[in-house]
């Protein structure tokens, strides 16, 4: 037992992309299978978040990977709902947080940030700072610090998971671990991992890591890259 869960959120409306991005083919497999396929050694459980009456076919997949799917805690909505849903329903000391539109997770940057989490002797969460900001959906997060926090971000009105770790940052409660990009980038060189796909020009750039033509690295293929 690891003693993570895994919690991703899929409960987006997808409404640049046209269609639920979960359940977009990348190298002829869904993104969410990808991330199921990353996740799965290094969880004791894996949870989707979908939102209340979600009605495409993202749940249901869930299910069909062998996923627990829950819904969005009411009456908020949107990234915070689900963090606090999906810790809500985490068995785990630990959880992982991620979004299902982000198909290159690391398994070997997840697991150093895992081991990372555990190394002190006492659970302490990590979250990694890239291109200047705080990585909430790609956070390996101590479930029992946490789910106080983020009940307390939503009753206070906010809606940005960023925002919410930043303050916490501030005032030092709870404790977490930052990891640097250098030390992200020895798990993973391009930083794919944190590339998600919100519009049709990042579903675009996804399409090309795929393209096993485009050998030569290039910039635009790193998220933040012009």
């Amino acid at each position: 037992m690891s003693g993570v869960t895994g919690i991703v959120l899929g409960g987006g409306h997808s409404r640049r992309i046209g269609s639920p991005k979960p359940l977009l083919q990348l190298g002829g497999k869904l993104v969410l299978a990808r991330i199921v396929d990353v996740l799965r050694p290094l969880c004791d459980e894996l949870i989707l978040v979908a939102r209340p009456g979600q009605d495409d076919y993202t749940p249901d997949t869930a299910i069909a990977l062998r996923m627990h799917v829950v819904t969005d805690t009411e009456p908020y909505e949107g990234p915070l709902a689900a963090i606090h849903a999906g810790l809500s329903a985490a068995v785990t000391p630990l959880a992982f947080i991620t979004a299902a539109d982000q198909p290159f997770l690391s398994r070997q940057l997840i697991a150093a940030m895992i081991n990372a989490a555990t190394s002190a002797g006492s659970a302490e969460s990590v979250v990694p700072r890239a291109a200047g900001r705080l990585h909430p959906l790609h956070s390996v997060l101590v479930v029992k610090d946490w789910l106080s926090i983020v009940e307390q971000a939503l009753n206070d009105g906010e809606t940005s998971p960023r925002r919410m770790m930043e303050k916490a940052v501030e005032t030092g409660e709870p404790s977490m671990s930052i990891m640097t990009e250098d030390e992200m980038e020895t798990y993973d060189p391009r930083l794919l991992s944190i590339l998600d796909i919100d519009t049709p020009e990042q579903l675009g750039t996804a399409r090309r890591v795929m393209d096993p033509r485009r050998a030569r690295v290039r910039q635009d293929l790193r998220p933040g890259g012009v």
